[in-house]
């Protein structure tokens, strides 16, 4: 069902592999016929490698099982399908404006949190069985009460996991009312969030955030410019400033990439790492194509750097 084709970094330069402190490992294009595959904002990637699922904002799951050559790096898709999002319990498939998922995080504990916009809201599934879907979401979980304020469609774009307590940090992509210039940050603390905030910088807006298995933390960023098309930007936030962040304080980051035409770009929102086995931190990036003929689904694999 879903077809895909090599992607080069730089279409200009077709050898090239540094993309700022990034390393380019490879990436696909991926389409298929079927008229609901898209949109997809949330990425969580299997710990092997062997495959991935993504939430789409249209309100679906897409689970793709990847082939892969002797490195490990993705060059086709083996077997792909799509599954619908439910809400909790017996509430059935989502519809309308509860659809709208934007991010897509793996718990410690197996367990997927989908964060949603329009209707904003943090559900909990239970990771599926071989071969199967996830079915009806577990439960509700509280998110702090401002969180009802933001944006009908500037909501939850990230939630990542923190190492090593398994603490839940949520990224607005836009401010909440009476702010500018920053969207809100919420880092699980017990039972209680800590308000923290995430500087905007020109156009770039916050799209989706992973935590690293030493306690910091990455997060994309995404631009649109009519002229110039899309823009994105990795950042980390180290592990010691994150846990030391005074309450209300702005997170502290370093740039590790941004870029634009002629790299390869589209509307990238998702995001997951994972620890390869050769040892290195691999970075998995997916854009959201808006169902749109003049945009496009790509899966694109990079290798972090170390420390420094």
């Amino acid at each position: 069902m879903v077809r895909s084709l090599a992607l080069e970094l730089n279409p200009e330069a077709p050898t090239e592999r540094r993309l700022g402190r990034l390393e380019y490992l490879g990436g696909l294009i991926l389409a298929a016929s079927d008229d609901d595959f898209g949109g997809y904002s949330g990425l969580a990637v299997d710990n092997a490698g062997a495959g991935l699922w993504a939430v789409s904002d249209r309100g679906h799951w897409l689970r793709l099982e990847l082939q892969r050559d002797a490195a490990g790096l993705p060059r086709g898709i083996e077997r792909a399908w799509l599954a619908p999002l439910f809400g909790v319990g017996t509430s059935g498939r989502l519809k309308g404006q509860w659809v709208d998922a934007e991010s897509l995080r793996r718990a410690g504990n197996g367990d997927f949190l989908v964060g949603f916009e329009r209707r904003h809201r943090l559900l909990r599934y239970r990771p599926p069985a071989l071969g199967a879907a996830p079915g009806a979401a577990e439960e509700r979980l509280r998110l702090p009460p401002e969180a009802a304020k933001l944006p009908e469609n500037g909501g939850l774009e990230s939630v990542a996991v923190l190492a090593p307590d398994g603490a839940v940090l949520m990224i607005a992509e836009e401010s909440l009312p009476g702010e500018s210039g920053i969207s809100p940050v919420w880092l699980q603390q017990g039972e209680t969030w800590r308000r923290l905030s995430w500087q905007r910088r020109g156009d770039f807006f916050p799209t989706d955030a992973v935590g690293l298995p030493d306690g910091g933390l990455l997060v994309l960023e995404r631009a649109f410019r009519w002229l110039n098309g899309w823009g994105a930007r990795l950042s980390r936030v180290a592990a010691a400033d994150l846990r030391a962040a005074p309450d209300g304080s702005v997170l502290p980051a370093e740039i590790l990439a941004e870029w634009s035409r002629p790299y390869a770009n589209d509307n990238l929102e998702a995001m997951d790492v994972r620890r390869a086995e050769d040892g290195t931190l691999w970075l998995y990036l997916m854009s959201d194509d808006n169902q749109s003929p003049f945009q496009r689904s790509l899966l694109m694999l990079f290798r972090l750097p170390e420390k420094g």
